[in-house]
């Protein structure tokens, strides 16, 4: 158990410095021996950590020379570790915009599959994300407020009733995670327009109307968008 602990974190620790740019694409990364030695690791532990990279496509392990950085096209985006090491650091500002467009492209049409096949369940479970928003700005707290938010919208995306959707979930949580430090207000009740935003997009799905269900999720994504774009002229045009 102690050595997948360390192989794990170990993974971990070359991976964020790949996303955070430490490690450049095609750079060759410090080998077996020097990795042990800085880690405090057996070489097992290095392998075991080096395969678990190669299999997310983020390095090659190519024979008598090394482990050499991927391409980021070459990655498995779609990888549950992947997404969430991109919301514990500092990444290059082309990841936030590229999972910015992944949200408007698909979350309007998932709000239009939730307002067309969600359950009584599904509903229940769409309000209680709404309802944890609503609380939180009653009670300033910004913490259950994005708590609240990823909420409703994993529970939009579980009522599109699409096994294929619905696996694009990490993805989506991953980039409200980082949007989040991008766009939210300084004081939390000037996220009250924000709120009554979700609140119509939540009575369109229990109104079973679509084509309103996707409209309204449209905004709320463009809008945080153009937050996002008040910190930096050029987040829209990486966009849309």
């Amino acid at each position: 158990m102690g050595i997948k602990t360390a192989s794990a974190n170990l993974t971990q620790s070359l991976a964020e410095k790949i996303l955070s740019g430490v490690f450049q694409e095609g750079e060759l990364l410090p080998g077996e021996n020097e990795l042990a030695k800085n880690h405090k690791v057996s070489r097992t532990t290095v392998r075991s950590a080096l395969q678990a990279l190669a299999a997310k496509g983020m390095i090659e392990i190519i024979p008598k020379k090394g482990s050499v950085v991927n391409a980021s096209e070459m990655w498995n985006w779609l990888d549950h570790e992947i997404l969430n090491w991109l919301t514990t650091i500092q990444v290059d500002y082309n990841y936030i915009a590229d999972l910015m467009a992944t949200r408007l492209i698909f979350e309007p049409n998932i709000a239009s599959l939730a307002a067309l096949n969600a359950t009584a369940k599904d509903l229940a479970r769409i309000e209680a994300g709404y309802d944890e928003m609503a609380q939180a700005v009653e009670l300033e707290d910004r913490k259950l407020f994005n708590q609240g938010d990823i909420k409703f919208h994993q529970a939009l995306l579980k009522a599109s009733h699409n096994s294929f959707v619905i696996a694009l979930g990490d993805a989506l949580s991953a980039a409200m995670k980082l949007s989040f430090r991008r766009t939210m207000e300084k004081q939390l009740f000037e996220s009250k327009p924000a709120l009554a935003e979700h609140l119509k997009v939540m009575e369109a799905v229990r109104l079973r109307q679509p084509d309103i269900a996707r409209e309204r999720m449209r905004e709320i994504v463009l809008k945080a968008i153009r937050k996002g774009n008040e910190q930096d002229p050029s987040y829209i045009s990486h966009i849309l």
